[in-house]
């Protein structure tokens, strides 16, 4: 009896299909190939909004620029192309996971030293108040005020990472370039720094939106693989041109 339970129990694969067809596409999408599904579930929601960003990308740079938007100056093979990727990419990462060490170390000694204050606060919003003055508008304003307070860090927290990535982005990138002796100014300006770390991450989420939509439907190891080949890719032959062209209109403010 447990031997035929066994043998009619499904595969982790054969289940994992079977719940992706349910959820990411109608019936009849899948097909079946011995004990396995063959089957290519394209998320289309993040596709939809990467191809929209991507395309109000190209409109606004083609507006302020008569040539190809994606040519490099200097002529590069494959090969240069990586190395200045690279070049670019690790100092960005290092900097990004110094920088995520910094904050939570931050956000903890946020919380703690706001945690009591805000819990006045809390209770203070949460007193009964006099009678015939409460009103379901109010109740949801006192509700709504509540889980705010709560979050108040953890958004401040998230949206000074974000503030200080931008311009840390930009400063990594153009030291990458220098050292490629790629056109940089002599000295990078917080403003002109966070523009370029604003061109690096706006060029990035359209191919980050649509890789995952694309690599979603194979398995675990296969779609980490193909993610990182492609964002290399991306990162290479679209995002790396526009970093190149912002650093060349910056070059001549710079100095």
């Amino acid at each position: 009896m447990t031997a035929s339970l066994a043998s009619q129990a499904p595969s982790p694969s054969d289940y994992i299909a079977h719940h992706l067809q349910q959820f990411s596409a109608p019936p009849g999408t899948t097909t079946v190939a011995g004990q396995h599904a063959a089957f290519f579930l394209w998320d289309f929601e993040p596709l939809i909004l990467a191809a929209i960003l991507f395309a109000v990308l190209v409109v606004c740079a083609a507006l302020s620029e008569r040539r190809a938007l994606f040519r490099l100056e200097r002529s590069m093979n494959f090969g240069q192309r990586l190395y200045v990727w690279w070049s670019c990419a690790w100092r960005q990462w290092l900097a990004s996971l110094l920088l995520l060490i910094a904050g939570v170390i931050a956000y903890h000694f946020l919380t703690a030293r706001t945690a009591v204050p805000l819990a006045h606060w809390t209770a203070a919003l949460n007193q009964p108040r006099p009678a015939g003055t409460s009103s379901a508008w109010l109740v949801a304003l006192d509700a709504l005020s509540g889980v705010a307070l709560n979050m108040m860090p953890a958004l401040a927290a998230i949206l000074l990472y974000v503030l200080l990535s931008l311009p840390l982005a930009g400063y990594m990138v153009r030291s990458g370039l220098v050292a490629h002796a790629l056109p940089a100014p002599a000295r990078l300006g917080l403003w002109h720094a966070t523009l370029l770390g604003w061109t690096t991450w706006a060029w990035s989420i359209p191919g980050s939106l649509a890789i995952a939509g694309v690599a979603a439907p194979f398995p675990h190891h296969v779609s980490t693989a193909c993610r990182l080949a492609l964002l290399v890719l991306w990162s290479m032959y679209i995002v790396l041109p526009r970093q190149l062209r912002r650093m060349t209109r910056l070059a001549p403010a710079g100095g």
